[in-house]
């Protein structure tokens, strides 16, 4: 008799490409609402755990911008378009769609495909501030040429 196959057997583990900024993740029960079906919220969960993936892949961190070493880039906007139901056990590749650089913001645009299909998609805005006024501020040489390697790879956003 032939063993079942375990998810971790399945391809599906969170380590984010560097190639093309992708990860496969799958719908977990948390994720979703009383409908079965993904909830909102968590759809930005989801992404600012793969921000931070992504910060990790270009030497940066979370930790950096919370100890004040880097400046942080809170959210500014957020937005996601669903286009099919994601359920409880759907398996899905994210990847960053394209990218907008500002002078002091920055735009990650990701796309969530289940089975080759986009199922949804999702921008989320950022702006880097000085983490002791508020205030708006530039981009450290080397963040914003991780911004910009990301762009070259992925596209601008129109």
């Amino acid at each position: 008799m032939p063993r079942p196959r375990l998810l971790r057997d399945s391809g599906y583990r969170p380590v984010m490409n560097l190639t093309d900024f992708s990860e496969h993740i799958v719908v977990r029960l948390p994720h979703t609402d009383a409908a079965g079906v993904i909830f909102y919220p968590k759809v930005f969960e989801i992404e600012q755990e793969l921000f931070e993936r992504w910060l990790e892949l270009g030497g940066f961190s979370l930790r950096a911008m919370l100890d004040r070493t880097l400046a942080p880039t809170p959210i500014v906007h957020c937005e996601a378009d669903y286009r099919i139901p994601l359920q409880v056990g759907d398996r899905l590749t994210v990847r960053v769609a394209g990218m907008e650089i500002g002078k002091t913001s920055y735009t990650i645009a990701w796309s969530f495909l289940r089975e080759g299909q986009l199922a949804m998609s999702a921008r989320v805005k950022r702006v880097a501030v000085n983490a002791d006024t508020g205030v708006a501020v530039e981009f450290s040489e080397a963040f914003r040429a991780w911004l910009e390697e990301t762009m070259s790879r992925t596209g601008r956003l129109g």
